[in-house]
């Protein structure tokens, strides 16, 4: 029998770039909580890497469904402090590339997908 983070991770692979931290059976709806790996990312601006926190900021989402439900995936993604003191940005939200774009309520690989699944 497989542990439940491998199935977790078999199910719900388009979302292995986040930290799946918990899974809810919401009857018609399926909801995941997850979360951006602890992992420096560039500033956007200057391209340094940083990893200090300033704080957090969550995003909900709808992702492809899963066994004919639909799922609802809440992204805790942080926000970070520039360490170089000249760069005009000093805080950025980090992205998560391939999943979620900028204000995006659905990932990016659903309404790729959507035309499959409304049978057209």
């Amino acid at each position: 029998m497989q542990d439940l983070n491998s199935l977790v991770a078999t199910v719900f692979s388009g979302l292995s770039v986040l930290v799946v931290e918990d899974v809810a059976d919401a009857g018609e709806v399926i909801r995941l909580s997850a979360r951006t790996p602890e992992v420096p990312v560039p500033c956007p601006m200057c391209g340094t890497p940083t990893a200090r926190v300033h704080g957090f900021h969550g995003r909900t989402v709808a992702d492809l469904p899963v066994d004919g439900r639909r799922v609802v995936v809440s992204v805790r993604v942080r926000r970070l402090v520039c360490p170089v003191l000249g760069c005009p940005r000093q805080t950025f939200r980090e992205q998560v590339p391939g999943l979620l774009e900028r204000y995006q309520r659905r990932t990016t690989r659903l309404p790729a997908n959507s035309a499959l699944l409304s049978g057209n």
